[in-house]
């Protein structure tokens, strides 16, 4: 089988998209799939490195890192259709999902696309109107989505968001999987004392974890709110917070203004050291309700951590309340599951078990093979319509629903 994956976002980038591109990428080629990835360059420059090809783009002022491209290099537009891909996997909603389009008409190829995104929280760094954001976002992904032979959602609740979208497209759930060894690594005697004294934190400190990208999406203030106004010994708790983004001297400006001295910032931590940051922890909290999915999630329960939630939809699969964490809906629910966690050294060892057990059903090897056996059942019926037939089967198909009334 041959199988082109396109992607806006690609190494060096850091993020749930590019990490679930490589995991799936190297468990298809140990399938035995001829796998080839068609991204954004990071200048204008196109280029092939081995099976990655690099369609020259430009920068987007819309949000950090976002890049576009309006042409495909002719010579590797040529290379991809001579090569007659089975099935395109489309990641992205703009760049190299027209290019894929286009590679699909010309070797007569069914599409199949992963929705990672819910564009209707990042729409306010362009429309300030939530109403009108959300309107385009519907429009628009029903209007680029709709040639696509099926949707692959990481969790029901971007199923139901698509299905809010009124699109008609198939709709297949798979959770997307990290590689779950990465976290089954020892750390040496002495490097969390090291770490810990790097960035200032006392030795017996209970670590509050939030890590991801620092954008206004991940509602991050609200975790620093609410540790600001919980506890009644602050000393003896830390909020860390790992990860950059455009957000991440806002929220700075705003420790400094608290005078929260146990808010600690360490910014971007190395994807080898990750597991570090993670063994260092105590608990693992999030506010954000932007996640389709949320990998940090599943890092944090490979590493054995409880998890302090709010509320959301995409955690259904994940967090079990009373069992692996809690979810909060306000700071009084925040307070008392981290309370909890905290006093009750049983209950933490249990949930840090719980946590470990799930996270095993979302090991990138399961992901892998649903996305494979999806492949095999696209591509078995998959029926080619050239476009100049596609309005005579609508039509065909319009007095038949006419007929049966």
């Amino acid at each position: 089988m041959k199988v082109l994956i396109t992607t806006d976002v690609f190494k060096p980038q850091i993020n749930g998209v590019v990490t679930s591109v490589l995991n799936l990428y190297d468990e298809l080629k140990k399938m035995g799939v001829d796998v080839k990835i068609l991204t954004l360059s990071n200048t204008l420059n196109s280029r092939r490195e081995g099976d990655v090809y690099y369609a020259g783009s430009f920068p987007l002022k819309v949000y950090p890192d976002i890049r576009a491209s309006l042409h495909l290099n002719r010579d590797i537009l040529r290379e991809l259709i001579d090569w007659r891909p089975d099935i395109i996997h489309t990641q992205c909603e703009f760049s190299t999902l027209i290019f894929a389009k286009v590679v699909a008409k010309k070797t007569k190829c069914p599409i199949i696309h992963t929705y990672h995104t819910m564009y209707e929280h990042y729409v306010r760094y362009i429309i300030k109107y939530d109403r009108v954001g959300k309107k385009l976002v519907s429009v628009g992904m029903k209007q680029l989505l709709k040639k696509c032979n099926c949707i692959v959602a990481p969790t029901r609740k971007v199923k139901v968001a698509l299905k809010k979208y009124n699109l008609t497209n198939k709709v297949a759930v798979i959770p997307t999987g990290i590689d779950l060894s990465l976290f089954n690594r020892e750390v040496e005697e002495g490097e969390i004392e090291k770490i810990k004294e790097k960035y200032g934190i006392a030795k017996d400190n209970f670590i509050i974890l939030s890590l991801g990208r620092v954008a206004a999406e991940k509602n991050i203030d609200e975790l620093i709110d609410f540790f600001g106004e919980s506890f009644e010994d602050k000393n003896k708790f830390t909020l860390l917070i790992v990860g950059d983004g455009p957000y991440k001297s806002e929220l700075e400006k705003k420790v400094k203004n608290l005078g929260c001295i146990n808010i600690v910032f360490t910014g971007m931590i190395s994807p080898e050291n990750i597991y570090k940051i993670y063994r260092m922890s105590d608990v693992y909290v999030s506010s954000s309700k932007s996640e389709t999915q949320g990998l940090t999630y599943i890092e944090a329960m490979a590493n054995s951590l409880p998890l302090v939630c709010r509320k959301d939809d995409c955690l259904e699969e994940m967090l079990k309340n009373g069992v692996n964490g809690y979810y909060f809906n306000n700071r009084e629910e925040f307070t008392k599951g981290i309370n909890k966690i905290f006093k009750n050294r049983d209950l933490k060892e249990k949930m840090s078990k719980n946590s470990k057990s799930i996270s095993v059903r979302f090991s990138k090897e399961y992901f892998a093979s649903s996305i494979f056996s999806l492949y095999k059942e696209i591509i078995m019926n998959y029926r080619y319509i050239p476009i100049t037939k596609r309005g005579y089967y609508k039509l065909r198909s319009t007095f038949k629903n006419l007929y049966r009334f």
